[in-house]
């Protein structure tokens, strides 16, 4: 080793290699550690739809089977097998007859009846205004027929009155002549005259009372005779409105049957299937002149209009879904058509379904078609996507780009070669994208990868990554 640091040479050879190797460790300590690599997007306003895909099966709005409600042979029948009928239009008529004939019967009875229960109400009425009045019918006279009794007990205590005002008079009179009389002040047929005047005032009050005495007497006996009267009308009356309800509940009932013989469309649709009869051990469709009873299936009928899709929804996506949220549906069996539509229902049970051991647990959503299309069948299969949620307008990064410290949320924007921890907001979700609500402006850049190995500050090299999709998937 002397002899090489002797050698001139290498004494300059060792020398500048130890100054290239300290100039190496300087360059190396001011560079820094390494740029970690991350790619990123520069936020704008987009448009975040979030969709909940499902599988579903087209079918008619309403589908119903339509049964005979009376006894009765078809007399016609005005429609086939996929003719499309208006709500209300008449399918099939029964012959009615024998059921006319028992309505015709029922309203002559409900007639009668109705009649009766006019009498005896105008007879309990009558009898109800007697009383009232105090009418009586007899013991005073002919004269005093129909003359209401409260009248003539007001005309006879009048007269009783008159009677015992002129009885006074008459014994005031007469004393006072008795004290003329003896001290000759007033002659003796004076006197006698007044004496017969009194007598007189004195029967005609004692006959006034007695005549007012006897007609309250027959009032009260001819208001006991109404009493009995009227419970006798009010049994009547209750009997003959009995034997209208009767009449009028069989006319009703008749009325209903001849009405079942008409057979018309509960509402728009189309003719599915015909009823049929079995005879012979063969099977036919129904026609002219078969018997029919209740509850025979005489059509089934399919609502006309769009058709809608029965889509079965995971019991832990129901959440997300509302009646009147868009849908677009899809199909193998209608390629290259995209149909949009509507949530209407959602039901109020959740189904448990159990498949190649598999068990789930779904709830029955309805979507109404947003118009008809000739193409589609009863009994498609379908693809459905739900739109659960949609923010327009809105800066949108990837999840990945957005990290969690507790409660807040944070990205980190590029900005000259390094990276600036930023706290946002968070919106709209979907499985891959995310709407930001505060933080952010258009044009930041923002790192969506590596983000683990990110700190505040840190250097970075930027590489753009593509932009947020536009129309994601359902999300939480």
């Amino acid at each position: 080793m002397k002899r090489i640091w002797n050698n001139p040479i290498w004494r300059i050879v060792i020398i500048a290699g130890a100054l290239v190797l300290l100039i190496g460790i300087g360059v190396a300590g001011r560079r820094g550690p390494d740029a970690v690599e991350t790619k990123t997007i520069a936020v704008k306003p987009t448009t975040l739809t979030v969709k909940l895909p499902e599988n579903g099966v087209l079918s008619r709005p309403e589908t119903t089977t339509i049964a005979a409600a009376s006894t009765g042979n078809i007399q016609q029948i005005y429609v086939h097998e996929g003719q499309r009928v208006a709500k209300g239009a008449l399918m099939m008529k029964l012959d009615d007859r024998q059921i006319a004939t028992s309505v015709a019967t029922d309203r002559a009875t409900a007639a009668e009846a109705r009649a009766t229960l006019s009498g005896a109400q105008a007879r309990l009425q009558a009898d109800i205004n007697a009383k009232s009045e105090g009418q009586i019918s007899g013991g005073l006279g002919a004269a005093s027929i129909g003359v209401s009794g409260a009248s003539q007990l007001v005309q006879t205590e009048q007269a009783l009155t008159s009677a015992k005002l002129n009885l006074q008079t008459a014994k005031e009179t007469y004393d006072a002549d008795q004290e003329l009389y003896k001290i000759n002040g007033l002659p003796r047929q004076q006197l006698d005259k007044d004496k017969a005047a009194y007598d007189e005032a004195v029967a005609n009050a004692s006959a006034a009372q007695r005549q007012y005495d006897l007609l309250k007497v027959q009032l009260r006996e001819t208001g006991g005779q109404l009493d009995s009267q009227i419970e006798a009308d009010r049994i009547s009356v209750a009997s003959a409105q009995a034997q209208l309800d009767s009449a009028n509940a069989s006319l009703a009932l008749h009325q209903s049957n001849l009405a079942d013989t008409e057979v018309r469309a509960p509402f728009d649709g189309v003719i599915q299937q015909l009823g049929s009869t079995a005879a012979s051990g063969t099977t036919t469709p129904l026609s002219v002149g078969d018997a029919i009873t209740p509850g025979e299936v005489l059509f089934t009928i399919a609502g006309a209009g769009p058709m809608v899709v029965k889509a079965q929804v995971d019991e832990q996506d129901i959440i997300n879904v509302k009646v009147g949220q868009q849908v677009i549906v899809t199909g193998e069996d209608f390629p290259g058509h995209t149909l949009p539509g509507y949530v209407t229902d959602i039901a109020a049970v959740v189904l448990q379904v159990n498949q190649a051991g598999n068990s789930a647990k779904n709830v029955e959503t309805t979507i109404s078609l947003a118009k008809d299309y000739p193409f589609l069948r009863a009994g498609m299969s379908c693809d459905v996507d739900i739109i659960t949620g949609k923010a327009t307008g809105a800066l949108v990064v990837p999840l990945a780009a957005v990290f969690d410290d507790g409660a807040k949320h944070y990205v980190f924007v590029v900005n000259k070669g390094k990276v600036v921890k930023t706290e946002v907001g968070k919106g709209l979700t979907s499985d891959t994208d995310v709407v930001i609500t505060k933080g952010l402006k258009t044009g930041d850049l923002v790192a969506t990868t590596n983000v683990k190995d990110l700190k505040d500050g840190a250097v970075v090299k930027a590489a753009p990554a593509p932009s947020p999709s536009a129309n994601a998937s359902a999300g939480p």
